[in-house]
């Protein structure tokens, strides 16, 4: 079979018209946004009930750490399996399974009496909830058209905010009206139902919701796994996102304490100013995605801009400001890298069959967890031995990363997708 000309109307390089997301398209990224909603309220809630269950269970410093610790790494750990996962069985059953499985574990967290059993509860949360990430961007993928998929997933992803501003206000109001115990059982309670919604009224995916490319491209070549794993095109985003995730947790992990310990500031107000970078944060993953769309995918047309404008605003960071500036300056940061979440992963989940958008997701996840892992702890030896201003001065080189990154792999997803048409053909030649 001949290779046919890309059509005019299929070019990934002009400005798309804005498509409006259909109902089915529209209720599956309701659905999703829920269990996102769910997913990081549980995993915030033990922030906030860390010093109750410390003093109930008697627990170190140290402990009390390796209970936050043990999530991330078990969540970091299942990202790619997870993905191929969701890949074999299907995103609805992984979804449906993951979030049920998060949901009973929070509220095992309720009971537990002793640190090894509440550690062992957080490391099988952290499983729970890694499935979740690849499942519900390949649902959406396959309820979607390549055009509308990453305006419906950012929609989807501003679930993050509101998740966090849950787990702030409601997770906090819970733990002070009625002990930390029954939190973490009202919000288990809750996920369940979110899982049941999702198991009876996710939609069944588009007939049509493969991107143009793959129907004109599938039947001379087959995408899978391990094509994924060798393509220096997926690895190259892979290293977008950990720089994004360098940004992104070496804030979230250090800004609380260097507000309360270098500057004073009480807890309830750092709190309070939290929910202006959140707020942010959510904004830009919506504008992300759908600016990314209305590009046609070409990812470094945000990223670029994105990543320069995050550079010069740490770098202001860097400086001894008054709080109010310093504050202002997190907000801006949090919209600027915010606005590269989406387009980071334009190019794979739109230009790649969704049989294996799941595992791509969860490839490319895996670099932000990596910089979650390493980054906080990183910070904290620039902290202890140079500065607070040098440390955020360290996540400079996560915006070097990602930006350097965004210029060396294919501009966009009928690009991406050809690198790896153009390894297939070689491959045949050889043989």
């Amino acid at each position: 079979m001949s290779k046919t000309s890309p059509q005019p109307a299929l070019s990934r390089t002009q400005k798309k018209p804005r498509v409006r997301l259909q109902r089915d398209a529209k209720l599956a990224v309701l659905l999703f946004f829920l269990g996102w909603v769910m997913s990081y309220a549980d995993r915030q809630l033990i922030t906030l009930a860390l010093p109750y269950i410390g003093e109930d269970l008697s627990l170190t410093p140290t402990q009390q750490g390796m209970l936050i610790s043990a999530f991330f790494v078990t969540y970091a750990i299942v990202q790619i399996p997870g993905g191929i996962l969701v890949d074999k069985v299907g995103a609805k059953r992984t979804a449906v399974t993951g979030v049920l499985a998060w949901s009973v574990f929070t509220v095992a967290t309720g009971t537990a009496g002793s640190f090894a059993v509440m550690l062992a509860i957080r490391a099988l949360f952290g499983i729970g909830e890694g499935v979740y990430p690849a499942a519900s961007v390949k649902a959406v993928a396959e309820r979607t058209s390549s055009e509308q998929r990453m305006t419906a997933t950012g929609w989807m992803y501003s679930s993050n905010a509101v998740g966090t501003i849950v787990a702030a206000l409601a997770g906090a109001a819970l733990i002070s009206a009625i002990g930390w115990q029954e939190a973490f059982f009202i919000l288990g309670a809750i996920g369940v139902l979110v899982a049941v919604a999702i198991g009876f009224f996710l939609p069944n995916a588009r007939a049509d919701s493969t991107a143009a490319i793959e129907v004109e491209e599938q039947s001379q070549s087959t995408i899978t796994s391990k094509d994924l794993f060798r393509s220096p095109a997926l690895w190259g985003h892979v290293a977008m996102f950990f720089g994004y995730g360098v940004v992104a947790w070496g804030m979230s992990a250090w800004v609380p304490s260097y507000l309360v310990d270098a500057r004073g500031i009480p807890l309830g107000v750092v709190a309070t100013a939290a929910v202006i970078p959140v707020l942010a944060g959510g904004v830009a993953s919506v504008l992300g995605g759908r600016l990314v769309d209305r590009l046609g995918g070409r990812h470094r047309l945000i990223i670029i801009p994105g990543m320069l404008a995050s550079i010069v605003t740490l770098a202001m960071m860097t400086q001894e400001l008054p709080v109010p500036v310093f504050v202002t300056l997190i907000g801006l940061l949090s919209f600027f890298s915010g606005m590269c979440y989406m387009p980071v992963f334009s190019s794979p989940v739109r230009g790649l069959p969704t049989a294996v958008v799941g595992t791509a997701y969860a490839t490319i996840s895996t670099g932000s967890q990596v910089g979650g892992i390493l980054t906080p702890t990183i910070m904290g030896v620039v902290v202890e031995n140079v500065s607070w201003e040098a440390a955020f001065g360290v996540l400079i080189a996560g915006c070097v990363i990602c930006l350097v990154a965004a210029m060396l792999v294919p501009r966009g997803p009928e690009e991406f997708f050809a690198t790896f048409t153009r390894r297939q053909k070689v491959t045949t030649d050889v043989a």
